[in-house]
């Protein structure tokens, strides 16, 4: 898939005095089998970034098209291609046990599953089988991300969107996400990958684009780490 974004703004509580533009003139265009790392400091709009690809928000001003549509006309359509993993896990839940909140987004989207793939997928997260009855909102920070992962896998999504995916993990869980990332490289799918650590992904991503007070600074930019 295709996605194109023209000239796109985003301001919340416009016409107030609270008035802030998260998102300035922004032009960006990529294929969903792009490994792409976003980066920029904290308020530098890749959060409002990636809820109006994940079609959570509406642009102010501009156009967005997805495979040369208006994916707002379609957002189902649209949203079922992605995998969306915030920076904030627990503000993505819905259910009250593990298992069904890792289960919600392939039943919401009519992807087959079965017993077997959730349990392979809590392993390749690092979590107990145990933990399936739990509250999610009861689990570490930690924890919490891992399951939101594993529910983003469950109905595989052809392009992932990590918004800062290491935070809270420990040294398992981030060689975990690596693990994720490469194998979906290996299958010639991508995604966008939001952190304040790139050191940790740039050997896998293709392209880097860098944001500054809403601002598109830099785009195909490759990143070289001094180690």
């Amino acid at each position: 898939m295709h996605v194109e974004l023209k000239n796109i703004s985003v301001v919340f509580e416009k016409g107030t005095d609270v008035e802030k533009a998260a998102l300035v003139d922004i032009n960006l265009d990529f294929d969903t089998n792009e490994t792409i790392l976003l980066v920029g400091n904290t308020g530098s709009g890749k959060t409002t970034l990636i809820y109006l690809l994940d079609l959570l928000i509406k642009p102010t001003t501009g156009i967005m098209r997805y495979d040369g549509s208006d994916p707002f006309e379609n957002p189902y359509k649209y949203r079922k291609k992605f995998g969306v993993s915030f920076q904030i896990p627990e503000r993505q839940f819905f259910s009250e046990t593990v298992e069904d909140e890792i289960t919600f987004a392939a039943k919401n989207f009519n992807t087959p599953y079965d017993r077997h793939k959730i349990i392979e997928l809590l392993s390749v997260v690092g979590l107990p089988e145990s933990i399936l009855k739990q509250s999610p909102f009861k689990l570490s920070g930690g924890e919490q991300r891992k399951v939101a992962i594993a529910s983003i896998l469950l109905h595989e999504p052809e392009f992932l969107i990590f918004d800062e995916p290491t935070a809270g993990l420990d040294l398992f869980g981030v060689l975990a996400v690596r693990d994720i990332l490469e194998k979906f490289k290996k299958q010639g799918r991508g995604f966008l990958i939001t952190t304040h650590e790139p050191e940790l992904f740039t050997d896998l991503c293709e392209r880097t684009i860098v944001l500054d007070n809403g601002r598109i600074m830099h785009q195909n930019l490759k990143l070289r780490v001094v180690r």
